[in-house]
């Protein structure tokens, strides 16, 4: 008997439709203590946006693919939690997962700008928000690892939905920098490298914002940094190629740990199966193409402390390529 398989569209209009009835969590000082430092508090604290960043960003999706408005509305009341409510970030970690779980809130805010019960009074107050209390925030980062990767993709999204075309390629030739500086001519993260046991899933963490921040620019700009080679002959292709041989059955040639963390059962919610999905789709290599078919649909890497998605680079990654 063959069993049928829900297709990524059902399932991201069931995840839709249970979020309907969600409420804002928003907070007017959202402080974040380090992961390291506080694991609980960290968690604690990430859930408030953990929660209405995958509420906003999956009624948001829906809404683009269907048009109901009832999504678009649910979105809205999200995104305008958090930009009448939330006046500061704190905290250590404040930087980063603002950044990567407010580029959700982004994404949702793209989806939906056009929506014509989302004033342009409202819009302003969000991207006021997003200017004067995100921003700076991301700006201040001082750590050139997986952290900027994240601000760098925040930036762009915020500049995208702003329609600012000047400070949208100010952030384009600050990411192909980043690429030159951070990649190695091996493909590997050196920054990443050095973490031991956790370097397999940094390696992940950090090329996940860089491929969709290189997305974003392709969809906004028509440039296509994914067969980019850099003026020191770094390329992202050649990065997504070498993470993939690794994780692809050869888990224990890592060069920077002999028994990496890795999933002990690979899903469609676990990483790095909505990295290689979305670049399944980018670069059309059928080895990616073989190692995601069994779990789809892939949903999104689920953070396992929260149950909430963990990050906003690939969620619904094969509804991401769908216009």
């Amino acid at each position: 008997m063959h069993i049928k398989h829900p297709t990524v569209l059902e399932v991201l209009l069931d995840q839709a439709n249970e979020s309907l009835t969600a409420n804002s969590h928003a907070i007017a000082t959202w402080g974040i203590p380090g992961f390291y430092q506080d694991t609980e508090g960290h968690t604690l604290a990430k859930r408030r946006m953990e929660k209405d960043a995958q509420t906003a960003y999956t009624t948001a999706l829906a809404y683009r693919l269907t048009g109901t408005a009832a999504y678009a509305d649910k979105a809205k009341e999200l995104i305008m939690g958090w930009a009448v409510v939330n006046r500061e970030i704190t905290g250590a970690d404040g930087p980063l997962v603002s950044a990567y779980l407010g580029v959700g809130l982004l994404l949702a805010a793209n989806e939906i700008k056009e929506y014509v019960d989302w004033s342009k009074e409202e819009q302003s107050i969000f991207t006021q928000w997003m200017t004067q209390v995100c921003l700076p925030e991301w700006d201040r980062i001082p750590l050139r690892n997986n952290w900027w990767s994240w601000s760098l993709y925040a930036q762009l999204a915020l500049y995208r939905f702003m329609e600012d075309k000047l400070h949208l390629a100010e952030e384009v030739t600050a990411l192909k920098e980043h690429l030159d500086h951070s990649l190695s001519i091996e493909g590997f993260i050196p920054e990443e490298a050095s973490r031991g046991k956790h370097s397999l899933w940094y390696h992940y963490f950090a090329l996940a914002p860089v491929t969709a921040a290189a997305k974003l620019v392709l969809d906004t700009t028509g440039e296509d940094l994914f067969r980019w080679v850099s003026p020191g002959g770094k390329s992202l292709q050649y990065a997504v190629e070498q993470f993939f041989h690794y994780v692809n059955g050869h888990l224990k040639e890592w060069p920077y740990d002999d028994n990496p963390i890795f999933p002990a059962q690979l899903s469609g919610c676990t990483w790095p199966l909505d990295l290689v999905e979305a670049m399944a789709n980018i670069y059309k290599n059928p080895d990616f193409e073989r190692f995601v078919a069994p779990y789809r649909p892939i949903t999104g890497n689920i953070n396992i402390n929260s149950g909430h998605y963990h990050a906003y680079a690939w969620i619904y990654p094969e509804l991401q390529f769908q216009r």
